[in-house]
């Protein structure tokens, strides 16, 4: 457990280290330029990189063992960042959607777009590379942290790419007869970007209010736990009657309610075929528990 701790700790240091160095670059960019599409994706980041430094400190939190007086340890703990990081990019977004909309109606803006298309292939590439990286770090260990900060390291490349764009057809308009459209090209993409990504985090917090609130995971992870299940106890005579299955943060709590084919529990092999199928669960999930209930 200390060593997946270290191993999730250090990829969560490296992600805050080139997510700072990359909101460095674009920021001086922005403060270069004066892009909006690229102070959008600056502002949504910094608040990305918050959050990601608030987690690393909270994260031996979220690793101390179950106890009776927190049957689900600090898992929780871990629901309730990313719900919030998901509602604070979700906000910001929206303010920017605004802002570019009025921008919009004052007539746009005009941007040294030959500058930028440099510097926007830089950015791109340096998220390539981050995401490669980071993604190799982590191919051990599947955990909603991790998962949550690659998809942030996805959505960079994505807006990196349609930036490029956006500035190329900007560039190309702006020496044809078709230039008065140009000033417009910057925050209509801005706004598009926007609300392209606005859907990820929109998931990320109903995922996280669900686990916040001990429902059930989603309908593929049950599908994909009955079928290990089975697949392990078709080997003792115990039919499972009910699956009882909660996560919360990275955690699985399983229940399941069995009924012997001969009205008789025997302990030792009952043992035995829990150990069967926690041994397969843990090859799929990160942190599950499994216990067995004979229905009275």
């Amino acid at each position: 457990m200390k060593e997946k701790l270290k191993k999730e700790g250090s990829i969560l240091k490296l992600s805050v280290i080139f997510s700072a160095i990359y909101m460095l670059l674009e920021m001086i960019i922005t403060f270069l330029s004066g892009s909006k599409t690229i102070l959008m994706d600056c502002i949504f980041g910094i608040a990305d990189l918050i959050i990601i430094v608030i987690i690393t400190f909270l994260l031996p939190l979220i690793y101390k063992p179950v106890t009776e007086k927190r049957p689900y340890g600090y898992s929780q703990i871990e629901s309730l960042i990313i719900i919030i990081k998901g509602i604070s990019i979700s906000i910001i977004t929206l303010f920017l959607i605004k802002d570019n909309i009025v921008i919009l109606l004052n007539g746009g803006s005009k941007l040294n777009v030959s500058s930028i298309l440099i510097s926007n292939v830089l950015l791109e590439i340096f998220c390539i590379l981050s995401y490669i990286y980071l993604k190799y770090r982590s191919r051990k260990i599947d955990t909603p942290v991790i998962e949550s900060d690659l998809v942030e390291w996805k959505i960079d490349m994505y807006t990196a790419f349609s930036m490029f764009v956006a500035f190329f057809i900007q560039y190309i308009l702006e020496h044809t007869k078709f230039a008065f459209v140009a000033p417009y090209i910057d925050s209509s993409f801005a706004i598009i970007i926007s609300l392209i990504m606005l859907k990820e985090p929109i998931q990320m917090v109903i995922e996280s209010f669900k686990s916040l609130i001990l429902f059930a995971p989603k309908e593929e992870t049950i599908d994909e736990i009955k079928e290990i299940v089975s697949k392990n106890i078709e080997k003792y005579p115990y039919n499972i009657t009910f699956y009882d299955v909660v996560k919360t943060g990275r955690k699985i709590w399983i229940e399941l309610y069995i009924k012997s084919e001969n009205s008789l529990i025997n302990l030792k092999e009952l043992k035995q075929a829990k150990k069967d199928v926690e041994k397969d669960l843990k090859n799929e999930f990160d942190e599950i528990y499994v216990e067995f209930t004979p229905e009275i």
